[in-house]
C-alpha cells in the first residue's frame, strides 16, 4: 500500500473556493429562475463535472505554454471535492428552500389562515424576517437587495443559519472520519459516483480516458442526442429523439392495474444508463426490481380491497423502517472497527489497539484523530443544542430530532457508497414525521413543531442534495488519489462556508429583481409553503400515536433485515434492500428503466464476453455521462445568456 500523500495546494484550494460562487449562481438560475434542469437532484452534480471538464481543457493550454501554473491530478480532485461540497448546500431542497422559510411564515400569515395565532409567537425573530418592507421586495420583486435596510434585515438570520449549518457539516465530517476506514478500506464499497471525476483527473487532466476512442464514441452518442433535442426545442419542426420520461398510466385504466397509475414512466436518459452501468450488478438489479415490487404491492392492495388503508403500501413509513434496518446492519457489520475506535478514544490498552507501527489501525492517514472526531461531534452537537434551545425547542426534542437526522444521513452516505444511484430521495422518512407518528402533535408541542418546520430545508427532500455523502466520497477520492486527507478536510469545511454564504446571495440577488412569488423560486417556494401549511394543520388539531404507520415502519425494518440475512446465508441471493430504500418515491420513477437497460447490458457482457470486455466497455458509458453533461450544460448556459428557457436533458 502506497502511504505517500500528495500535497493539497493553496492554488487548488483558492480555485475551488472561487468556482463555488459562479457554480451556485448557475444552479440557482437553473433551478429557481428558468426551471427545467435540476442538477442538485442528481447524485453526480453535472455542473461540477462540466466545470471540471472546462478546467481540464484550459489546463492543457497552461501545460503547453505556462507549465509552472498548470494543475496536477491532486489539484483537480481537490477542486472537484470542494465544488461538490459547496454546491450540495445550494440544492433546491436545501438552502434554496431555507431562503424561503426565513420569510414565508410571516409574509403569508393572514387573518383568514390564523398563522399568527397558531404558531407566530414561536417563530424566533433572529432566525426569521417579519419586516414587511424587506419581505415585499423579496416576494414581489421590482426591487433590489442592495439597500442597507434590506441587507440589515437579512444579516442576522443569514449569520445565524450559516453558523448552525457549519456546525452541522462539521458533525457530519467527524462522523465520516469514524466511518471512513471501515467503509473505504475494510469493506471496500464501490463508490460508483466518483469513478468519472477520478478518471477525468488522471495525470493532470491528461488521463487515459480522454485518449480512449470508445469514450469519445459514447460522448458523441449522448452529445448528438442532446444537440438534436436542443435544436428541436427551438425549432419544433426538427424531430426530437424520445429519451425523456413518458407517462404510461393510460395503459393501466382497469382495476386493479390502475393502482399504479402515475407511478411508472419510461425514459432513456443516456447519463443514467452510464451511471447504472457503473453500479454493482446486484445493486442495479435491486433498484429496478424493488421499484416494480412496490407496484406489485399496490396492485395486491387494490385486489384485496384495502380501501380502509388509503396510503397502502405506506412507502413513507416502510422507508423509515428500511433505513433503520440498513443502519443497524452496517453498524453490526463494522462492530469490530467501532470497538477499536472506542478503544483509541478512551485510551484503552488492549491487544486490538496495541499493534506494531504500520498496522492497519494506526491513525496517520486519517483526516483527523478518532478522539478529535468524537470530541468534534460532542462540540458540534453542543452548539446545535444551544442554537435550538435558544430558538425555543425542548432539550429532548433536539436530541431526538438530530439523533434521527444524523442516523438517516449516515445511512444515505452508506447507500451512496454501496449503490451509487444516479438520483435518490428519502421523502417522508426524516425525524419530523417519525416523531409525529410515534408521539403525535400534542406530545411534541407547538414550539417544537414550529422549529422543526424551520428545519424543513434539511428534512423535506433535502436528502437528494446531501453534503454528508459528498464528504465521504471526497475521502474515497483522497484514498484513491493518495491525497492528504487532513488538508482535504479543511478544504471541505472552507467549501461549505463559501457554499452556504454564496447560496444566500445567489438566491436573494435575483429574488428582489424578479419576485419570489412571481416567476422566481421553483420547487423551493412550494416546499416552504408546504412546510408552513402542514404546521398550520398540526397546530390546529391534536393527534396521538399512529399505530398503523408504526406497524408499517416495523414491517420495513424486519423485511430489510430478512433480505440482508438471505444475502448472508445464500450465495445465490442477489437482492439488496438498498434498492428497496431508494425505490419508494419520485426519483426512482425517472430512472428505473435506464437502470434496467444498463443492468441487462452489463449482465450480458459479463455472461458472454467476460471481465476484459466489461473493462473495455466502461469508457463508453463514462462517455455517455460526460457527453450528456457537457451538451446539457451548454444549453443551460446559453439559455441564461439569452434570457430564455432551453432544452433540459434531465427532468
Amino acid at each position: 500500500m502506497n502511504n505517500k500523500r500528495e500535497r493539497v495546494t493553496v492554488k487548488a484550494a483558492v480555485i475551488g473556493a472561487l468556482l463555488i460562487i459562479p457554480n451556485n449562481y448557475w444552479m440557482t438560475q437553473m433551478e429557481m429562475v428558468w426551471g427545467g434542469t435540476y442538477p442538485s437532484v442528481i447524485t453526480l452534480l453535472f455542473n461540477v463535472v462540466f466545470t471540471l471538464f472546462l478546467l481540464i481543457i484550459i489546463n492543457l493550454v497552461f501545460k503547453r505554454f505556462l507549465p509552472k501554473f498548470s494543475l496536477n491530478r491532486s489539484d483537480f480532485l481537490v477542486i472537484y471535492v470542494m465544488l461538490a461540497v459547496g454546491c450540495s448546500l445550494n440544492g433546491t431542497d436545501v438552502m434554496q428552500t431555507l431562503v424561503y422559510l426565513v420569510g414565508t411564515g410571516n409574509w403569508y400569515a393572514t387573518p383568514e389562515n390564523e398563522w399568527r395565532e397558531l404558531f407566530g409567537q414561536y417563530l424566533p425573530s433572529w432566525l426569521t424576517i417579519s419586516d414587511k418592507k424587506a419581505l415585499s421586495g423579496f416576494f414581489e420583486g421590482e426591487s433590489t437587495f442592495y439597500v442597507w435596510e434590506t441587507v440589515k434585515s437579512w444579516l442576522t438570520p443569514i449569520a445565524m443559519w450559516c453558523g448552525f449549518t457549519l456546525a452541522l457539516v462539521w458533525v457530519m465530517l467527524c462522523i465520516n472520519v469514524i466511518l471512513r476506514r471501515q467503509w473505504i478500506e475494510s469493506e471496500r464499497l464501490a463508490y460508483p459516483i466518483v469513478i468519472l471525476p477520478f478518471e477525468m483527473a488522471g495525470n493532470g487532466g491528461a488521463s487515459k480516458l480522454f485518449k480512449n476512442r470508445t469514450m469519445w464514441i459514447g460522448f458523441a452518442v449522448a452529445a448528438a442526442i442532446n444537440i438534436i433535442n436542443g435544436v428541436s426545442y427551438l425549432y419544433p419542426q426538427v424531430p426530437m429523439i424520445p429519451v425523456k420520461r413518458y407517462w404510461i398510466y393510460r395503459y393501466f385504466t382497469d382495476k386493479p392495474w390502475n393502482a399504479i397509475s402515475g407511478w411508472i414512466t419510461i425514459s432513456f436518459y443516456p447519463f443514467v444508463i452510464g451511471l447504472g452501468f457503473l453500479m454493482p450488478l446486484d445493486m442495479s438489479l435491486s433498484a429496478w426490481f424493488f421499484f416494480l415490487f412496490w407496484q406489485f404491492e399496490r396492485i395486491v392492495g387494490a385486489m384485496l380491497g384495502w380501501h380502509s388503508m388509503p396510503g397502502f403500501p405506506y412507502p413513507v413509513d416502510q422507508l423509515a423502517g428500511i433505513w433503520m434496518g440498513l443502519l443497524v446492519f452496517a453498524l453490526w457489520a463494522g462492530r469490530k472497527h467501532f470497538r477499536q475506535v472506542l478503544a483509541k478514544v478512551f485510551g484503552l490498552k488492549s491487544q486490538i489497539v496495541e499493534r506494531a507501527a504500520g498496522s492497519p489501525f494506526d491513525e496517520p492517514n486519517e483526516p483527523i484523530g478518532y478522539r478529535t472526531a468524537v470530541l468534534g461531534i460532542i462540540g458540534g452537537m453542543a452548539f446545535i443544542t444551544l442554537f435550538c434551545a435558544k430558538a425555543g425547542m425542548s432539550f429532548w426534542a433536539i436530541l431526538a430530532y438530530f439523533g434521527i437526522y444524523l442516523a438517516l444521513s449516515t445511512t444515505i452516505a452508506r447507500i451512496r457508497a454501496e449503490l451509487g444511484p444516479p438520483a435518490h430521495d428519502m421523502y417522508g422518512s426524516g425525524p419530523d414525521l417519525i416523531l409525529y407518528n410515534i408521539l403525535g402533535t400534542k406530545r411534541i408541542g407547538k414550539n417544537n413543531l414550529t422549529i422543526m418546520t424551520l428545519f424543513y430545508w434539511l428534512n423535506r427532500e433535502g436528502y437528494r442534495s446531501h453534503t454528508m455523502p459528498h464528504q465521504l466520497e471526497g475521502f474515497k477520492l483522497a484514498e484513491r488519489g493518495h491525497l492528504n486527507s487532513r488538508r482535504l478536510s479543511v478544504m471541505m469545511m472552507i467549501a461549505a462556508l463559501v457554499g452556504m454564504i454564496s447560496a444566500f446571495w445567489v438566491a436573494l440577488h435575483p429574488a428582489y429583481k424578479l419576485g419570489a412569488q412571481a416567476r422566481f423560486g421553483g420547487p423551493a417556494r412550494w416546499f416552504a409553503l408546504e412546510g408552513f401549511n402542514r404546521l398550520a394543520g398540526w397546530t390546529s388539531y391534536s393527534t396521538g400515536t399512529d399505530g398503523l404507520s408504526l406497524g408499517f415502519m416495523g414491517f420495513g425494518f424486519i423485511f430489510t433485515l430478512a433480505i440482508l440475512l438471505m444475502r448472508m446465508r445464500f450465495f445465490w441471493w442477489r437482492l439488496h434492500p438498498v434498492g428497496y430504500a431508494i425505490s419508494t418515491w419520485w426519483a426512482i420513477n425517472q430512472i428505473w428503466f435506464p437502470i434496467l437497460i444498463a443492468f441487462v447490458i452489463k449482465a450480458l457482457i459479463f455472461r458472454y464476453a467476460g471481465l476484459r470486455a466489461y473493462q473495455k466497455a466502461v469508457p463508453f458509458f463514462l462517455g455517455l455521462i460526460l457527453g450528456e453533461f457537457m451538451t446539457g450544460g451548454f444549453w443551460s448556459i446559453l439559455g441564461i445568456i439569452l434570457g430564455r428557457r432551453m432544452y433540459a436533458f434531465w427532468v
